[in-house]
């Protein structure tokens, strides 16, 4: 395969997020907000959690396998930068879905950022109990 052969086969992809970007920010500006600050809680209780406890409590494979590499500041920040990238991708191609997508990511950073200051103590003991581990 060429080349040529290869951005040609891309083009329709490219072709659908030149389209879609048209008004995106204007219309998903609360999303993208209310979404980097759920993602900032969860970074920073992150790095804060992996400083105390260490990189390997990470639960995500990626964010553990990177902060084994780069430290307990920059491992999450990377993962986080690629986290977003990957959020803004999906949602400006399949527009249809964005606030979906928006609604998913945000209660899942808005947990975990909960999850890695108090749910720890408080979820884990009670679910370990309550499954008889």
């Amino acid at each position: 395969m060429t080349t040529a052969t290869l951005l040609d086969s891309c083009r329709p992809i490219t072709d659908r997020l030149a389209e879609n970007s048209r008004g995106y920010f204007q219309r998903y500006r609360g999303w993208i907000m209310v979404l980097c600050v759920a993602a900032v809680a969860d970074l920073i209780t992150t790095m804060r959690f992996m400083h105390a406890e260490g990189v390997e409590m990470e639960v995500h494979p990626a964010i553990r396998i990177v902060a084994h590499l780069t430290g307990p500041f920059v491992g999450p920040a990377i993962g986080k930068l690629a986290q977003l990238a990957a959020i803004g991708l999906v949602t400006l191609y399949a527009r249809r879905i964005a606030v979906y997508v928006f609604i998913a990511t945000i209660m899942m950073y808005s947990w975990a950022a909960w999850y890695n200051v108090w749910g720890r103590e408080l979820y884990s003991p009670l679910l370990i109990e309550w499954l008889g581990l």
